[in-house]
Parts: structure tokens; C-alpha cells; sequence
């Protein structure tokens, strides 16, 4: 894969950007091509998208201009470019809401196109809710944010004219940063920031654990800013990603960064790989150690020398350095002073110096966190992904993914068991059990109810490291404190995701379609399990659906069907080592040369290699089986899962919503990229709801959300429950905390959006929900 890049620098760009290097900036303000003069256009040239910008308002015979300045301090949150506009007023052509926040960065006025704001006098900086480049504009009020074309336009008011005017022609008051410096350069500062939600390049090193660590020293290089706010996953950054060459190369935006943090450690593949999610979050340098320590400013920490141990070390430095990074960031110091529940939590247990910690840098608060005992913190956030990695030179191209996902790296897995030639193991006591359960049932998803427990599937080759080649042998991850797991290596992992390199690729090749109908094709190939189609896709409002049914397909049919596009592929029917069943025989997805399907649900019997078939053939993922399964229980979780896609729920989520008992959590895994969305969740992250507790003679209820982060929402961001009258916050992820809300706050929530709910023991959907139902587990 090849560094991204908008192309070079024009004249016309240097003379925006000053004398500088502006190649080698991620973000650049370049005047518009063709345009009349005071056109602009904010270019990321990581993310490769451009952001309009117009500027009105000069003295007469001159026209708005505009120059980069060396020092971006009058933002409080990290930009990539400042520039002072010469110009009254500045539009930046994308329809976003626009936060106006005072020299001390507290939120003083929103704007949005149905309610303009006044920006009162003193320095305020401007925040775009959305854009494609994250735009800041700090003014010198008095101003005003109204709206042309759905677009925010910011005007400075001039003293001495019409205040509701739009434009102006002199300079608003005594211009003076937030920090009361006076500000001669301009009138109007912008600022921006790249998203970096994609990789800014590739850094090539060669095939050994000493390339590997100088790779991983560079992933810091992603990271918006190394203050507490780079818990938020918008300041992260992705890390660049890794390929094989004969020397060592990086990028431009690539380079190592020097944090004052180092971790020192064996130069063996297992090591360096538990190492990748901590060493990107503490943008850490690492160097060969036969004793592995983490080293911040002048403290060192000593970490165990065995594989194992040390792994577990590093996963626990992990959620401790980010759950105290979350806390931290919540001081009345920090970007953002909100109630944030971990921050209470923490305060409680530890009466931690927060602005201390907040102001220090990354060395000294990380030393300062070391002191911390780890048991104060880990109970504080369920984490969402864990990945078994098999320490192999051919895995290496995984960890920039991982680690933006900020999954916990286990690397050896621990001991895990497999199955090939019919030994005991877990899995043959699963399976076993399975064919007890299905036994009796009147109709399996399977086409030979008969068949052996174990089979022998045919060996399929692919281009990556994660093909089956070994497919007949299925693992069992040791279980992992988080909320899913993953696993990289051979064979097909039970309970676990099994993606591969190029699924995690095919996630930023991956753009939003034009089309913005999402389309999902259901092909069921047995009339006796029609029960799992009707009215299942398609309830949400302001999302529409495409839905096509396909029954009793040949062979033909449905290869021919599969070559086409689809958003999402949900099959019911038959499935045994022969492949999938059609009107006239058995058609391999192993076979397939291309897919153009992106997710899909293969509600069978074992189809865990048919998933696979279609991973490699080019989907991004989608839900298997992994034994027989009986119809009933594949018509209720197949249903369940398809309202949980549609929901925007992603791949692991849906799954972990959907397996309970003892049979349904087995039963089903991930072939690819664990991560995958059907559409976007209405409320940003997954979010499920448990009802637990009533009391109608009090008209309380007690209730626990539970949030699941997604890719585009990841982990760090915050959440809270809606319409229940709570203005705490919470870090996104899992469910820790139970909450006591009135039985009208409740169904005020109930109310909004569509959401899955958990409630005696069953999976409903919030609308479902009466008070009639919560009086019959009425526990007063």
C-alpha cells in the first residue's frame, strides 16, 4: 500500500503557508482553483479530502488573505495548521452545528442552522461540530454565527455599525489571544486538524524483530496530542501501516516521536507484539532490553521476563494508563470539565492531584500513574477486544490495526486447545452436547443431520497468512477480560473473531457509497425455514432499506448472485462440507475467486468455512456457525442478529448481545473483521439496555446501559443514558455501573430511537416494553 498524498505544493500554496516546509504539513490552506480571490480550501493530506473555506470583508481595493502562523496556542485543542485570515468574515462551506467556547473553554453558545448565536465581546474559539478536516475558528468578540445555505458563517461585528450586520469593514475591538497576548496577524485565526482516521503512510522495514521494534517506535507519530485527551479516539490518529522490504523507510508524517517514555524489551516477535497497543498509547520508543522495563523520565518499572506474565503486564499497563487518562482528562484542568463517572469513581478511592497530573507531561504523568496500584483502577471500564496473536513475522502487518482499535495484544496466546482426529477436547464436549441438543429436533440447518462431529474440510489456499490452510483444526482461546475476543494464527477460534490482514485492509478502502440505500439480500434455499424472513431489516427510521429475497436458488444462481454488490448477505438454509445448498447440488464459497459482498450472516449448520470462503474471496466479515445448529434456535438468533445489524450494531456486539445460554454462545463466531457495521448506530455507539430491578409502590426502577464502541466511535469516548435524568457521563464501553430512574424517566427513553433491552432474561426491543411487563417482575 502507498503513502497517501494530496500532491505537491504550488506557489499558490506556499503563499498561503509561508516560506515553510507546507509539503510536509498534514493540513495546508491553499487558495481554491479557479475561484475568485478569498477562496480557500483546507487540504488533509492524510485523509485526502478538502474543506471549502470563503472569506469576505477587507478594506476597499484589497482582497482577503491569508498566513500560517508558527504557534497555534490560542486553540486549546491540538491543530495540525493556524493561519490568520485577513477578513471580516469566514464561512467554511460544510453544514455543522458550531460550539462557541470562552478563553477558559467552557461552552457559552451553540449555533445551528434553526438558531443563530452571538458571540459576546472578549476571545472565543469556534468549534464545527462536523467537517471533513476538524475546523476551529477563534475570534475577538463581539461576532455573530449565522447560516447561508445550511452553511455557519462567522462575523466579526464592527463597533460603530449595524450589529446585526453580517460583514464589516474595520477591526473588532483590541484583538488579544485567549491568553491576553495581543494578536497583530490577523483578524480571524482558523485552525485545523486531520481526522487521521486513516493511516498517514506505510513504513517498510525488514523481515526481523529488530525492523519490527523501530516500526512500532514510529506508531506514536498517529497521536493528535500526548495530553490526557488522547483517551478520546478522535485524537489518536490511526498508526502507520507495516510492509516488508529490504531496508528500513518511513513516510512523511512518519517519525518517531520522543515522549521522554521507552520500553525496553527481548527483540522477539511475542514480546514486541504484546508491546504494539501500549507502546502507540504512550507514543514510547523501544529498544532492546533481555530485561523488559517501562521507562518514564527517570522512573523504571520493571516488567517479568516471561512471555506470559509479561504479556498480562502489558495489557494491565494499558487499561490503567488510559482509565487514569479518562479520569484525568475530566479535572476542571482538562478541554472538556464534565461529570464523568470514572473521574468520581477515582476521586473517591485515590484523592489524586488531577490538575497536577493533567498539566505534567507524558513522562511525568506516566510515572506518575506507575505509582498507582492497578487494583484501583482495572475494575473501572469493561474492555472491549482482546486478540491472540501467534507470534510470527507474517502477523506483524495486523498490529497497526490493533493497536487502533487499542486492542489488548496476547502474544503467545495463552494455551489454547484444538481438535483435528477426534481427541477430547472442549470442543468435542460442545459438539457432542450440540448433537444431543439437535437430536430431536424436527429440522437442523444442517444438510446431513448424520454426518461425523468431526469432519475433514477441504483445504483452502488464499492470499494471507490466515487462510484455513490448516481448517480442520478449531481452537479454543483461553477467555479474556474483555467484552470479545480475536484470534490470528491457524485454524478457526471458538467463541472468538477470526480476522485476517486483508479484512483489516479493506476497511479503509472502504467508502461511503453514493447511493446511500442500504442494500441486504436474503436468499433462503428451504421453504421450512421461510420463518426467518418477513419483516426483520428495515424498521429504522431515517435509514432506508433494499431488501431482495432470493429463494430456492441453482448453484449458478447464487454464485452468480454472489459476484454482485451487496451491502449484506443473510443466507438461510443447508450447509455441510460440500458447501452451501442449492436448487440442484452444492455450491463451495471456497471457490469463489471475488465477492462483492461486504457482511453477511450464513445461518447454517458449520459454516464457519463458507464464512471464510467469502472473507477471502473479499467480504469484510460476517457471522458462521460452528456445529449443527436446531431450526428453532437459528430462526430466533437470526432474527435477533439481523434487528441488531440493522440497529448498527457491529459484528462482536451483535454477537455478544445474542449469546446467551449455553448453547446459542457457542454456537456462533466471527469470520473477519469483528468490527463491521451494516449502517451507522443512531446513537453513535452500540447501546443495549438491562432492565434489572422494580419497584412500582416507588416508581423506581434500576437499570444498566451498556455501551459497545464502534469503529468510528471507538473506545474513549463518552455516553450517557437518554432521558433518564442523568447528567453523569460515561466512558462508552460495557456496562459497570446500575442506575435508579423513575418508571416515567424510563419510558421516556423507551420512547426514543430503537434500541435492544434486556429484561427477565429475555431480549426484547424498547418499544416492546409495557408497564404491564415490569409489574409481573414487580420485586416490592
Amino acid at each position: 500500500m502507498t503513502t497517501r498524498d494530496s500532491g505537491p505544493s504550488t506557489s499558490a500554496d506556499a503563499a498561503v503557508d509561508g516560506a515553510g516546509d507546507t509539503d510536509a504539513a498534514a493540513v495546508r490552506l491553499v487558495p481554491a482553483r479557479g475561484r475568485s480571490p478569498g477562496r480557500f480550501e483546507l487540504v488533509d493530506a492524510i485523509e485526502e479530502v478538502r474543506l471549502p473555506v470563503a472569506a469576505a470583508g477587507t478594506a476597499v481595493g484589497s482582497h482577503p488573505s491569508a498566513t500560517r502562523l508558527a504557534a497555534a496556542d490560542r486553540f486549546h485543542a491540538p491543530v495540525d495548521g493556524c493561519w490568520a485570515v485577513e477578513a471580516t468574515s469566514i464561512t467554511p462551506l460544510c453544514t455543522a452545528d458550531v460550539y462557541v467556547r470562552d478563553a477558559e473553554n467552557s461552552l457559552v453558545a451553540t449555533a445551528t442552522a434553526e438558531a443563530p448565536a452571538r458571540i459576546p465581546q472578549g476571545p472565543h474559539v469556534l468549534e464545527l461540530s462536523t467537517a471533513p478536516v476538524k475546523t476551529y475558528v477563534a475570534v475577538d468578540g463581539p461576532a455573530r454565527v449565522s447560516y447561508e445555505d445550511r452553511y455557519p458563517q462567522v462575523s466579526l461585528e464592527i463597533p460603530g455599525s449595524d450589529s446585526s450586520s453580517a460583514v464589516g469593514a474595520g477591526v473588532a475591538g483590541d484583538e488579544r489571544c485567549a491568553h491576553g497576548r495581543r494578536d497583530d496577524t490577523g483578524k480571524i485565526l482558523l485552525g485545523a486538524r486531520s481526522r487521521r482516521t486513516s493511516p498517514a503512510g506505510t513504513v517498510t522495514v525488514p523481515e526481523s524483530p529488530a525492523g519490527l521494534a523501530r516500526a512500532i517506535s514510529t506508531f506514536g507519530s498517529a497521536l493528535a496530542t500526548t495530553s490526557p485527551e488522547r483517551s478520546f479516539p478522535t485524537l489518536r490518529g490511526h498508526p502507520p501501516l507495516i510492509e516488508r522490504g529490504e531496508t528500513f523507510a518511513t513516510p512523511r508524517f512518519v517519525e518517531r516521536v520522543d515522549t521522554g517514555v521507552t520500553l525496553g524489551l527481548p527483540f522477539e516477535y511475542d514480546a514486541l507484539f504484546s508491546a504494539t497497543p501500549l507502546a502507540f498509547y504512550l507514543a514510547a520508543t523501544v529498544e532492546k532490553s533481555a530485561e523488559p522495563y517501562l521507562r518514564a523520565g527517570e522512573y523504571r518499572h520493571d516488567l517479568p521476563r516471561d512471555p506470559d506474565a509479561l504479556a498480562a503486564e502489558l495489557e494491565d499497563l494499558l487499561r490503567h494508563c488510559f482509565t487514569l487518562d479518562c479520569a484525568t482528562r475530566a479535572c476542571a484542568a482538562g478541554l472538556y470539565d464534565v461529570n464523568l463517572h470514572v473521574h468520581e469513581v477515582l476521586t473517591e478511592r485515590l484523592d489524586p492531584p488531577w490538575t497536577e497530573w493533567y498539566e505534567a507531561d507524558l513522562a511525568e504523568r506516566t510515572a506518575a500513574y506507575l505509582d498507582v496500584p492497578p487494583d484501583a483502577t482495572l475494575d473501572c471500564l469493561e474492555w472491549p477486544h482482546t486478540t491472540d496473536v501467534v507470534p510470527a513475522a507474517e502477523n506483524d502487518s495486523a498490529l497497526p490495526f490493533l493497536a487502533a482499535d487499542l486492542s489488548v495484544v496476547r502474544s503467545p496466546p495463552p494455551r489454547s486447545t484444538a481438535t483435528s482426529d477426534g481427541g477430547v477436547t472442549e470442543l468435542d464436549d460442545f459438539v457432542r452436547a450440540s448433537r444431543d441438543a439437535v437430536r430431536g429436533a424436527t429440522l437442523t440447518r444442517s444438510a446431513d443431520a448424520e454426518a461425523p462431529a468431526t469432519r475433514t474440510p477441504r483445504t483452502t489456499s488464499g492470499p494471507t497468512q490466515n487462510a484455513l490452510d490448516d481448517s480442520e483444526s478449531i481452537v479454543t482461546p483461553q477467555s479474556a477480560d474483555s467484552i470479545a475476543q480475536a484470534w490470528i494464527g491457524p485454524g478457526f477460534p471458538m467463541r472468538a473473531a477470526k480476522p485476517t490482514v486483508e479484512t483489516y485492509r479493506r476497511r479503509l478502502d472502504r467508502t461511503p457509497a453514493e447511493d446511500l440505500t442500504i442494500g441486504v439480500t436474503v436468499v433462503c434455499n428451504d421453504e421450512a425455514m421461510i420463518d426467518e424472513l418477513g419483516d426483520t431489516y428495515g424498521f429504522r427510521d431515517h435509514v432506508t432499506f433494499d431488501i431482495r429475497e432470493e429463494r430456492d436458488l441453482t448453484r449458478d444462481e447464487l454464485r452468480d448472485l454472489l459476484a454482485e454488490e451487496h451491502d449484506f448477505f443473510h443466507y438461510v438454509g443447508h450447509v455441510d462440507e460440500r458447501g452451501m445448498e442449492c436448487a440442484d447440488g452444492f455450491l463451495d464459497l471456497r471457490s469463489l475467486e471475488r465477492t462483492g459482498v461486504d457482511a453477511f450472516l450464513l445461518n447454517a449448520c458449520t459454516s464457519y468455512q463458507q464464512g471464510m470462503g467469502l472473507v477471502e474471496a473479499g467480504a469484510l466479515g460476517g457471522v458462521v456457525s460452528l456445529t449443527d445448529l436446531p431450526n428453532s434456535l437459528a430462526t430466533r438468533v437470526g432474527r435477533d442478529l439481523a434487528r441488531l445489524f440493522d440497529a448498527g450494531f457491529p459484528l462482536y456486539a451483535a454477537l455478544d448481545v445474542v449469546g446467551t445460554g449455553p448453547f446459542a454462545e457457542s454456537a456462533y463466531s466471527i469470520a473477519g473483521d469483528p468490527l463491521v457495521q451494516l449502517c451507522q448506530c443512531s446513537t453513535g455507539v452500540g447501546f443495549l439496555l438491562e432492565i434489572s430491578e422494580t419497584d412500582l409502590e416507588e416508581r423506581e426502577v434500576q437499570v444498566t446501559p451498556n455501551w459497545y464502541p464502534t469503529k468510528r466511535h471507538g473506545l474513549g469516548g463518552m455516553a450517557k443514558p437518554i432521558m433518564m435524568g442523568v447528567e453523569k457521563q460515561w466512558i462508552g464501553t460495557g456496562g459497570t455501573s446500575r442506575i435508579i430512574t423513575s418508571v416515567d424517566r424510563l419510558f421516556e427513553c423507551l420512547k426514543s430511537g430503537r434500541f435492544p433491552v434486556r429484561f427477565d432474561g429475555e431480549l426484547l426491543w424498547n418499544l416492546d416494553i409495557t408497564e404491564e411487563m415490569l409489574a409481573s417482575t414487580d420485586q416490592t
